[in-house]
């Protein structure tokens, strides 16, 4: 299981920080956060919105972790800065979900950020991404993270800390954001940002921990959609419409499935309702596990979440772009083969992602963080290179839809079908 930072741990990450700490920012803010909608449960009267007040944010990282790049349009125009992918995407440990597409029909390919170098667009809903060690490959979009259905691409300019223009900017109010539609974007380059620059807001970190006592730690989406310690989480109390900072909040625990409790970093304890941020109308919690890959957790299964910072903040540089799979397969009717790897007749690369289930948690985990996997009486035992083992199943990836692994020596190949595979350990 994955360490959870102790409370002496959380006190320092927070002491570094403090002097960051932003005041007031919801003064600024007040707008609606779009896309909430009143889940499910009775129907109630409407109550008012709480009294203006303005909340000090703990913004635990420096923006290392943030993804960070160039966008030039289809009309010639370039932006550079802080990008916010489609609403939930902002790290470079966060997922794209994409379909790859080659001559042999591709599949799945599930990618994180931060092993991109850049992504050509080249189509309506297809694109090339070129990698950092080179290697490039078409993709097509299967969720709203490629194409049309993407809900937009943000860039924010960094602005250095403490410089004048950037305490201007923010006396004024200024918004320079850039927001992007996917019929807009001809090429996104992806780079580290400047030593000195912070974002506006800090990506959301915690540990999720889930009913049956799974705990991860990492890059926390709220309802697939709040990912910023500036996103709002809305809800009601009996007396007022609330809606609360991410970076105001030190936890949420659901409160069975029509309601959240929420502890705020001054003390305050609110019980909110009313909306699909804090009821089974939430759409999932997910967490970019640096260690692992991404989590996916829906309300009846989340128990809750801790927000704290982190001492080792996840940068670009811990990402190399991906290498050929290899390891030795061991078969049930005692063969032993090392070579290339080529998994389910798709998965060929380290940055590639295993999918599987596990106790109604979501996994996909990068080939890069795996040790080993067994295969099971009901899918297979994931063992990672930190130590963690999950019980997986649900997936062709994991069980006995799998259409077998391939195994290049030299000038051999082999193919080993499910029903004769025993182990995989991966070469790293």
């Amino acid at each position: 299981m994955q360490h959870r930072p102790t409370l002496a741990e959380d006190v320092r990450n927070l002491a570094l920080v403090g002097g960051s700490a932003l005041a007031g920012i919801v003064a600024t803010m007040a707008l609606a956060n779009p896309g909430h909608q009143a889940g499910p449960g009775p129907a109630h009267e409407a109550v008012p919105p709480a009294p203006a007040r303005s909340y000090d944010l703990v913004e635990p990282l420096s923006g290392v972790n943030r993804l960070y790049g160039t966008v030039r349009t289809r009309g010639g125009q370039t932006h550079t800065g802080f990008l916010r992918w489609d609403r939930n995407e902002g790290s470079w440990g966060d997922l794209l979900d994409l379909t790859r597409i080659d001559d042999g029909g591709g599949g799945l390919a599930g990618v994180r950020f931060g092993h991109v170098d850049h992504i050509l667009a080249t189509g309506r809903n297809r694109a090339v991404f070129v990698f950092r060690s080179g290697e490039q490959a078409t993709m097509h979009g299967r969720s709203s993270d490629l194409g049309p259905g993407m809900r937009s691409l943000v860039v924010t300019p960094a602005r250095d800390e403490g410089s004048p223009a950037a305490e201007a900017a923010a006396g004024s109010g200024a918004d320079d954001e850039t927001t992007l539609e996917w019929s807009d974007i001809r090429q996104v380059t992806f780079h580290n940002a400047p030593a000195d620059a912070r974002p506006q807001g800090g990506r959301l970190h915690g540990t999720l921990t889930t009913t049956s006592g799974m705990a991860f730690t990492g890059f926390i989406t709220w309802d697939v959609d709040e990912a910023l310690t500036t996103d709002i989480l809305d809800g009601e109390t009996s007396a007022y419409e609330h809606e609360i900072p991410f970076g105001a909040i030190e936890s949420i625990s659901r409160n069975g499935s029509r309601s959240a409790n929420v502890l705020l970093h001054s003390g305050e304890r609110l019980t909110l309702s009313g909306t699909n941020d804090v009821n089974r109308g939430n759409r999932g919690i997910t967490v970019s596990d640096p260690a692992l890959g991404q989590v996916k957790v829906q309300w009846g299964t989340l128990a809750d979440v801790r927000f704290h910072g982190t001492p080792s903040e996840e940068s670009r540089s811990d990402f190399n772009g991906g290498q050929p799979l290899r390891g030795t397969v061991w078969t049930a009717s005692g063969d032993e083969l090392t070579g290339t790897i080529t998994w389910d007749r798709d998965e060929t690369r380290s940055w590639e992602m295993l999918s599987g289930d596990a106790g109604k948690v979501e996994f996909d985990i990068e080939f890069s963080m795996i040790a080993r996997i067994e295969k099971n009486a009901h899918g297979s035992t994931v063992v990672l290179r930190d130590g963690r083992s999950f019980e997986l199943d649900g997936s062709n990836d994991v069980g006995r839809g799998n259409r077998g692994v391939v195994v290049t020596a030299e000038d051999q190949t082999y193919t080993v079908g499910w029903a004769d595979f025993r182990e995989l350990r991966l070469d790293w």
